[in-house]
């Protein structure tokens, strides 16, 4: 990797205003447009000491080697541009460690660059507080303050100015309020009691402020959702803000019938302000704080908001070491569980950390879950082994690392750690802790197929969670006992598993979980009990709960079998529509386009029943051009193989003997088992029209290895060889195909080109 190499550099990112809508109005002015932008500015960078990375669209990436040198090109870039028609730029900067690839550069500090381009006006320079600082002393500067925004993808804390002096346009605050307004409410520092400068010893609580006491309805089940705590201190200190944020979620979503938001789903909404993300998430309660640590000393801060009325009930700030952030931790989760009115039992024994190992823990947790690779596995392992080491009663270590040998298949491993840490739960009397090791040992089992052993730890699990009201756990063992009986293919029991968990997600009005669940029991109607419209109930009610709040990652999950369904039912234009719905969702979702080529492939399907047969072949055709282009053979092979049927349906035999000749070649490259029938039929089908000898041997040798087929092969059987035992088959099928279909489909259904064609030869030849 000797093209790889890492420096401190300034970044600078350029945008062209209104190039998008240039581009769509005049499309030779705009490529026009970036020709003159690359001959007016390149000599300009490379004379500044700067290197021209890339263009990026209308963009430019470029590289300094200081800061000023970024700063004074940009400036004179802006001046040279200024007279330019249509080239109006804004331009970013930010200094950073960044790595170099060859021509190109990246690393977090790259995005910071282009994140903050936008808060610059027109023909003006945004940059961040480290170029800031860089500029503070040089007096013939002037710079502006537009405030500390969540920019989407930087973990850290990033402030924002825009240079003021030198000619440049100033940012009006008011067209960037809603880019600056994403972090929500804020501290008011002013109307809190600051902390001493003189402040000595190891703990003292600065400040406890009720800004409005209030309590939670008692007719609703509540729901919060606990964002992650801001880290206001170093970039090495995320971990700390991040694990302590985590280990409140579990503590509030363990106590009772409380729906809590998962820190994923919240993680999901980052470019939102707390108010939109508690309506996304159907949440009523939001939890935000922070946290800082300044020496050996923590201040955390913590408030809690009620958006229905639209009030803060309640708000409190620590100054701590870092021994007593457990128990504050406690105390945070008591103070939202009182104020939301939840029952919990506290009088389950909690282990109190060492607060080394809980700090390594915390480390640990946080380079876990943002894991790169298995080089970062090793350090988790460490950090955790580290833990134990300094408290051996630490159970959350040791449940951790089993984990981290589990998902890299050591089973054996985990189950060590994981029977190390029950029976440390078991002395300490930690029932939460129990349970937690009950549900990864019965795991570990059910991955080894011993299933009776991991029902009796699932069941340990169960009767634990329900002795401490953990509504939360009790759901996920309720899944886990789905998996189980669908592992025995004990279906029955499976799905009344489903349906408990369906129902305790129902009592937390969790309809994300809801949603989830309804789609698993309909995969059960529609595969198991062969029970279509029952199915179509259920994906029905899934969907409209994705749509209607915004799931869009999860509306695949539930479309997909919706339209299968539909096609089952007869319902096919229902099905094309939400076949074009899918791929729509599927492109915006960055699907690969071979998946998408499968839902089109089904949607072609449902056309052709229909008699669209012109229809169908355009979209068989465009995935054989898909697949060329891969040189995908089998996908080439299916795409001709469907491409000859729905020609010979549209009686152009012509076309059909070509696809399936080109088919027949490819088979002989590579074998496709399974289709030799379909291949030699339509070959000699095509053959019997064109008068020319048909190879009946070949045919009946082929049918001896071929299980029973569909009504369309069966009735071109009927075609080719004259029995009628296939057309009796053809129409058995068809009947078969209708039953689950109401009157009105059904008709509609034998009214089709094929089946209509079916019926009639049955109806004449066979009495």
């Amino acid at each position: 990797m000797s093209d790889t190499k890492r420096k401190l550099a300034a970044i600078v990112f350029t945008d062209i205003v209104g190039f998008t809508k240039l581009s769509s109005k005049n499309e030779p002015a705009a490529l026009a447009l970036l020709e003159k932008q690359r001959d007016l500015l390149k000599p300009l960078v490379e004379k500044s000491n700067g290197e021209w990375l890339k263009e990026i669209g209308d963009g430019l990436l470029l590289s300094f080697e200081t800061t000023r040198d970024a700063v004074d090109c940009a400036i004179e870039i802006q001046h040279l541009t200024k007279e330019i028609e249509s080239l109006d730029l804004r331009i970013g900067i930010h200094q950073g460690e960044v790595v170099f690839q060859g021509s190109d550069v990246v690393g977090d500090d790259v995005n910071i660059a282009s994140r903050i381009e936008p808060f610059a006006a027109n023909g003006g320079i945004a940059i961040s507080g480290r170029v800031n600082s860089s500029l503070e002393r040089d007096p013939d500067f002037e710079t502006k303050y537009l405030g500390t925004p969540d920019l989407k993808g930087v973990d850290q804390e990033v402030k924002v100015y825009c240079i003021t002096s030198h000619g440049l346009p100033e940012t009006n605050r008011s067209d960037v309020t809603a880019k600056l307004d994403s972090k929500g409410f804020q501290w008011n520092l002013k109307n809190s009691i600051g902390i001493a400068a003189s402040t000595i010893g190891l703990l003292l609580v600065v400040n406890v402020m009720f800004l409005r006491i209030g309590f939670a309805d008692e007719s609703e089940v509540p729901s919060i959702a606990i964002l992650p705590l801001e880290n206001k201190g170093a970039e090495e200190d995320d971990f700390y803000a991040y694990g302590i944020s985590t280990d409140l979620i579990s503590d509030v979503a363990s106590a009772g019938l409380i729906r809590v938001a998962s820190l994923k789903e919240i993680e999901e909404l980052e470019d939102l302000n707390f108010k939109e993300k508690a309506k996304r998430l159907l949440v009523r309660y939001v939890a935000q704080g922070s946290i800082w640590k300044r020496d050996d000393i923590f201040q955390l801060s913590m408030e809690l908001y009620d958006t229905k009325n639209e009030k803060v009930l309640w708000s409190e700030r620590w100054q701590k070491d870092w021994a007593e952030i457990p128990q504050v931790r406690d105390l945070l989760s008591d103070n939202i569980l009182k104020i939301l009115r939840v029952d919990h039992d506290s009088s389950n024994p909690v282990h109190v950390s060492n607060p080394e190992a809980y700090e390594y823990y915390l480390k640990a947790k946080h380079k876990y879950e943002k894991l790169k690779n298995v080089d970062d596995l090793e350090i988790v392992r460490g950090l955790l082994n580290k833990a134990i080491e300094i408290d051996d009663d630490l159970i959350v270590a040791k449940n951790l690392i089993g984990n981290t040998y589990s998902s890299t298949g050591d089973g054996d491993k985990a189950m060590s750690y994981y029977t190390a840490a029950l029976k440390k739960a078991e002395k300490l009397g930690d029932d939460k802790g129990l349970a937690g090791s009950f549900h990864n040992i019965a795991d570990y089992y059910s991955t080894k197929e011993e299933l009776d052993t991991a029902k009796l730890y699932l069941e340990k699990a169960l009767d634990l969670y329900v002795a401490l009201n953990d509504k939360d756990g009790m759901g996920n063992v309720y899944i886990s006992f789905a998996h189980h009986y669908w592992q025995k293919e004990d279906l029955e029991t499976a799905v009344e598993y489903d349906k408990k968990s369906l129902k305790l997600y129902e009592e937390l009005g969790d309809i994300k979980g809801v949603a989830v669940n309804l789609v698993g029991i309909g995969i059960y109607y529609s595969s198991i009990k062969k029970d279509p419209e029952e199915a179509v109930s259920y994906y029905e009610r899934a969907q409209n709960i994705f749509e209607e709040n915004g799931y869009k990652k999860l509306i695949p999950y539930s479309l997909q079998n919706l339209a299968s369904a539909q096609i089952t039912l007869g319902k096919f234009e229902s099905a094309i529509n939400n076949y074009d719905k899918l791929v729509l969702i599927m492109e915006e979702l960055g699907y690969g386009q071979e998946r998408i080529r499968g839902k089109l492939r089904n949607k072609a399907y449902a056309m052709s029943i229909m008699g669209d047969y012109e229809g169908a072949s355009k979209i068989y055709e465009n995935n054989l051009e898909f697949y060329e282009e891969l040189d995908d053979k089998e996908g080439i092979f299916h795409s001709l193989r469907s491409l000859g049927i729905s020609n010979y349906l549209n009686q152009n035999h012509k076309r059909t003997l070509e696809y399936f000749e080109r088919a027949n070649e490819l088979s002989k490259e590579i074998e496709f088992p399974g289709y030799e029938l379909t291949t030699e039929l339509y070959i000699n089908l095509c053959y019997k029209y064109f008068d020319q000898k048909i190879d009946l041997k070949r045919i009946q040798d082929i049918l001896k290895e071929t299980e029973d087929a569909g009504y369309t092969t069966n009735f071109h059987l009927y075609e080719l060889l004259g029995d009628k035992v296939y057309l009796e088959s053809a129409h058995d099928k068809i009947q078969e195909m209708t039953t689950p279909m109401n009157d009105t489909l059904r008709q509609q259904f034998l009214d089709y080109p094929l089946p209509r064609q079916i019926m009639k030869a049955h109806g004449k030849v066979i009495s």
